[in-house]
């Protein structure tokens, strides 16, 4: 379980990094075959959407605010901060729904809203 909680925390600051450097090849890895995300603006898309969307962006930083583990599933909960060269900082809540799989933990479910 103890390995779990790290490998999840260590895992969503992955992807923001990944995010912010535009790393497809990593968040493919990272999200299950059947990925649904709802953007902060209301859009939802799935795995193909959200990874042609993926491209060099600004710099995130992710703030775990909690790791639910249920068996295989998990939810974490986060703040994610986008550090613009204009000096804003926009914060978004992002709540990520888990899976276990053979492959280790994918990312099933996203909601992000902005704060």
């Amino acid at each position: 379980m103890a390995d779990d909680l790290t490998t999840l925390i260590q895992l969503n600051a992955d992807i923001g990094l990944a995010e912010t450097k535009g790393d497809s090849v990593f968040l493919e890895s990272a999200v299950a075959g059947q990925l649904a995300f709802r953007r902060a603006n209301g859009v939802v898309v799935d795995r193909g959407g959200y990874l042609a969307a993926v491209a060099r962006s600004e710099e995130r930083e992710t703030e775990i605010e909690s790791v639910q583990l249920y068996g295989d599933r998990a939810v974490v909960t986060c703040i994610v901060t986008l550090v613009r060269a204009d000096g804003t900082r926009p914060r978004f809540h992002n709540t990520r729904l888990f899976i276990s799989t053979p492959a280790g933990w994918k990312m099933l479910g996203w909601a992000n809203a902005a704060m």
